[in-house]
């Protein structure tokens, strides 16, 4: 009988953030970076509708590992999250000095994971963190001045990325990998790059409609604002099968964001959450409001 514990196989997610020790960046700028690094985030997973409480999280300083529970579809981490990541990095870069500006390299692999008494082992997260460090990944997002570059192992493109037509494997080009004891093949893609000056944007999954404007339209709801009676629509909610996927945030907003995306991830999701919201609050201005986009809002499209 072994005496340590079994392994757990997990998504691996490793980020950087490029240039963060740079000489031209004072303490003050990496503070700075620091705190906007763990918003933009945040805010990233709960759009796309991942709950960042529940996710391993280990700080590198200037990064982060995470790894990722067995619920969470590995092919939402690239169908969706890497745009949402992108359009979080324009927004920070957009109101910070540019000694404060980031860009991020980002890794993805999967394999087993043991967990020790001060942490994680794994030769997956080794894998994981040579890609992230791979001088080829580095040339690329530099030379490219792209804001995000994701590299995938070559397992990891085969099994999930071209498993998913919302990945957009075209986008993606394989790389030679030499880091260290690691010599392999990976597949790169780069997110927010200029050519010539001219802006390059990834393809995103498109959106059915206008997201900002449901979540604002939910938040001016006050059963859905507060705490409290948002709980209880929850429990109310007539399918358990999408009020039980709702992931739990402390903030508000971020709370909201992800009941909306998880609504809309089944059909007749809106309409369920509809129900719910007029059986807690009867037909106010606000909730009319509401009913008037849901009512607009296209079918989901047939997968």
């Amino acid at each position: 009988m072994h005496s340590y514990a079994a392994a757990h196989h997990k998504t691996i997610m490793a980020v950087d953030i490029a240039g963060y020790n740079d000489p031209k960046r004072t303490t003050a700028h990496r503070l700075v970076i620091h705190d906007g690094f763990w918003k933009l985030m945040r805010a990233a997973f709960a759009d796309t509708g991942i709950p960042w409480d529940t996710l391993f999280r280990e700080n590198t300083g200037d990064g982060v590992m995470i790894h990722l529970p067995a619920e969470v579809a590995k092919a939402d981490l690239v169908a969706e999250l890497p745009d949402r990541m992108l359009a979080e990095l324009r927004r920070y870069n957009e109101v910070h000095a540019a000694e404060a500006n980031v860009c991020l390299r980002v890794a993805l692999h999967a394999g087993e994971v043991y967990q020790g008494s001060n942490g994680t082992i794994s030769d997956a997260n080794s894998h994981a963190f040579r890609l992230l460090d791979a001088a080829e990944v580095k040339k690329a997002l530099k030379e490219s001045k792209a804001l995000l570059a994701l590299v995938v192992s070559d397992t990891f493109y085969r099994d999930v990325v071209r498993a998913d037509p919302a990945a957009d494997a075209p986008s993606y080009h394989r790389i030679p990998i030499e880091n260290k004891e690691t010599k392999t093949e990976a597949w790169l893609r780069l997110l927010g790059a200029v050519t010539n000056g001219v802006p390059l944007f990834a393809p995103a999954s498109p959106a059915p409609s206008d997201l900002p404007a449901l979540v604002e339209a939910l938040l001016a709801v006050p059963c859905v604002r507060k705490t409290e009676s948002r709980q209880l629509l929850l429990e109310l909610f007539p399918r358990r099968e999408i009020a039980d996927l709702v992931p739990h945030h402390a903030e508000d907003r971020l709370q909201v964001i992800a009941l909306a995306r998880t609504c809309l991830r089944f059909d007749g999701g809106l309409a369920a959450l509809l129900a719910a919201v007029r059986t807690v609050e009867p037909e106010s201005p606000q909730v009319v409001a509401l009913a008037a986009i849901i009512d607009q809002w296209p079918e989901r499209p047939t997968r």
